[in-house]
């Protein structure tokens, strides 16, 4: 059976937020506090499903990553439009896998990101009683990286070849799920979404969050209109 992981992007519920939150700097009297840009570490699970021969099926745990969220100044907290500013994700695991007749290991070593707008925004939501709902997909989702496979199973059933070989997911619109804050909006959590479904590696990944501050800045809101 296949110690697991494949590749691209996806996690669980319930994920375990290690460090206590970071404290939000000072801001400097008269400082411009239209919004808060807070920028999150993040943790994450990879789910993986309809890999060849459900050999590779199950959950693993990636990271570290990072995205940074602008939300509106509503009397002193965020609230209200958020705006996803910047989003990676770094996805390195190792699938060993032992059965009957196959023998087989595939090691993942990829990175995830985002392309934002010519306004900087890669995604836009609104924050209401701590969830953070997205109305739009997340812009220009695409996984660079490479895969290395050794064993009986290489370039069969959807498997990847013998050897180390490149990956690259293009660039994609996905629609994150509702993120859930914290009464401070300093942790939050995203329950398995799926992100990516491939033919080789031939799998459905489904992505889980856990984001913890670690930087809070107070700014003012950027006048844009974005061209595309």
């Amino acid at each position: 059976m296949l110690d697991k992981r494949f590749i691209s992007g996806v996690v669980a519920v319930g994920l375990v937020i290690a460090l206590a939150p970071a404290e939000a700097p000072a801001q400097d009297a008269g400082a411009p506090c239209d919004a808060f840009e807070i920028e999150y570490a993040l943790s994450a699970n990879l789910t993986l499903r309809d890999t060849p021969m459900g050999e590779g099926n199950g959950t693993y745990t990636i990271g570290p990553g990072r995205v940074v969220l602008r939300f509106e100044n509503r009397g002193g907290a965020p609230g209200g439009a958020v705006q996803m500013l910047a989003y990676t994700m770094r996805e390195y695991f190792v699938i060993n896998s032992k059965t009957l007749f196959w023998t087989t290991s595939v090691t993942t070593d990829t990175r995830t990101a985002v392309t934002p707008n010519t306004c900087a925004v890669t995604a836009e939501g609104q924050l209401a009683n701590r969830t953070l709902s997205w109305r739009t997909p997340v812009r220009g989702y695409h996984t660079d990286g490479t895969l290395t496979c050794t064993g009986s199973l290489c370039g069969k059933f959807g498997a990847p070849p013998p050897g180390q070989s490149e990956l690259h997911i293009p660039p994609n619109p996905v629609l994150f799920g509702p993120f859930e804050l914290s009464a401070d909006a300093k942790t939050f959590t995203m329950i398995p979404t799926q992100v990516a479904k491939t033919d080789m590696p031939k799998q459905t990944s489904f992505l889980g969050l856990a984001g913890r501050e670690v930087r809070r800045t107070c700014v003012p809101l950027p006048v844009c209109k974005a061209s595309n």
